[in-house]
């Protein structure tokens, strides 16, 4: 399994990345950095920050502010010398309904740029509905409200090979996800300072490490056609 690891490349993430192999990112619209090798990545889309979990409500407006920069991570993921595991589609949290109208509306957006889409599955939505769906996902995102997420890991877990879990920042429950073939898991509080989520996660990833080997020579280094410097391997 792979933990990927929100909103922050320090060097810490790095050097755990690199040694364990079992470190990712998921990178936001309008966060995206490197890429790095050594960091395999994924694209969010940005619609959780969005959503009010307490009042289940939705901020069209906010959306709407973001679903440009959402376009741009795809096509800088597009263009990318390395490409990233999956990008998430659009999707309404909390929503079954919103969340299936969303990825029949944008799921080709992803396909086009040739990356593997995922769904964000939310709180109502069963097994029969995402496999039925159309182009079919490639990665089931288990995300909705917390209660409902973690109520429902295991079934999406022994239905879907590929099972990626949103929001998760608790050391104790990293075995438990690897344990069930969860293939990763993300959370934007790994690196925020407290020492119990730091150790948990690197004692975690040190039990099972499986590094690789990547260049450092200058020679990986060019320039991509957006200007912006990037890792080439």
């Amino acid at each position: 399994m792979r933990v990927m690891v929100g909103n922050n490349t320090g060097w810490f993430v790095h050097c755990l990345s690199r040694e364990t192999g079992r470190i990712g990112h998921l990178f936001s619209p309008g966060a995206k950095r490197g890429p790095y090798p050594w960091i395999p990545y994924a694209l969010d889309n940005g619609a959780f920050s969005c959503w009010s979990m307490e009042t289940n409500t939705f901020d069209a407006n906010k959306w709407a502010e973001t679903y440009e920069p959402w376009k741009q991570l795809v096509y800088w993921a597009a263009t990318a010398t390395q490409k990233p595991l999956w990008a998430i589609v659009p999707d309404l949290p909390g929503n079954a309904a919103g969340t299936i109208t969303k990825w029949k509306a944008h799921v080709q957006y992803v396909i086009d740029a040739e990356i593997l889409p995922a769904i964000a599955v939310q709180d109502g939505m069963t097994v029969e509905m995402v496999k039925e769906l159309y182009p079919a996902p490639a990665v089931v995102c288990v995300g909705g409200t917390t209660e409902w997420k973690w109520g429902t890991i295991e079934t999406w877990a022994k239905a879907f090979n590929r099972v990626h879990l949103l929001r998760c920042n608790m050391p104790d429950k990293l075995q438990y996800l690897e344990d069930l073939g969860v293939e990763s898991c993300d959370g934007t509080g790994w690196m925020r300072g407290c020492s119990k989520q730091i150790r948990g996660l690197e004692e975690w990833a040190r039990k099972k490490p499986d590094p690789q080997m990547y260049s450092l020579s200058p020679s990986m280094f060019r320039e991509p056609k957006n200007n912006q410097m990037e890792w080439a391997f």
